[in-house]
């Protein structure tokens, strides 16, 4: 009876971390949702996981936190997600170094994410957001989210029609799409 101790030790931690991954799964079908931020480690296997970088206004942190509305919409959707946003709790500019930081690694993510959720909001003016348009034009991953009310409305729906870009109205249609 004493030599199955050990073993009881061993498999009973590993069946509660089974019960929790399988609870977890059902959340969404398949793996957690992550969300990484600047500064955040990254999963050590991401295998098997869609990645998304959630570009588009932010306005300095004054915008409204429409990132955290997106990854809601993929947690109830099938599949893994990783959400790169760029969006800081604490961001701190004028801390040596941090601009440098923030700007290679949004770029860093926008390169690697499979991808890129644009969402320029009505009445921003979003500049870097506009340059990262020009810049993914191409790429075939980026998706953007756009309505009359945005500033410069006109140049982005001519663009994504140039360069055969979905656009949509809302941030359901574009998650929507996505996880297709």
């Amino acid at each position: 009876m004493n030599a199955h101790k050990p073993l009881k030790r061993i498999l009973f931690p590993l069946l509660l971390g089974c019960i929790a991954l399988v609870s977890s799964c059902s959340q969404n079908g398949s793996r957690p949702l992550v969300v990484l931020h600047p500064h955040d480690d990254a999963p050590a296997d991401t295998r098997g996981y869609t990645s998304v970088f959630l570009a588009g206004t932010i306005d300095m942190g004054s915008a409204v936190d429409w990132q955290a509305e997106a990854a809601e919409l993929f947690k109830a959707k099938e599949g893994s997600y990783i959400l790169f946003n760029p969006r800081q709790d604490e961001w701190h500019p004028e801390r040596d170094g941090e601009m440098d930081y923030q700007v290679n690694w949004e770029l860093e993510h926008l390169e690697c994410a499979d991808y890129i959720l644009m969402n320029l909001l009505p009445g921003s003016l979003s500049p870097i957001s506009l340059m990262e348009l020009g810049i993914y034009a191409r790429s075939r991953k980026l998706f953007v989210v756009c309505t009359s009310g945005f500033t410069r409305y006109d140049n982005v729906r001519i663009t994504c029609a140039r360069y055969s870009i979905p656009l949509f109205s809302t941030l359901e249609e574009v998650i929507e799409a996505i996880a297709k």
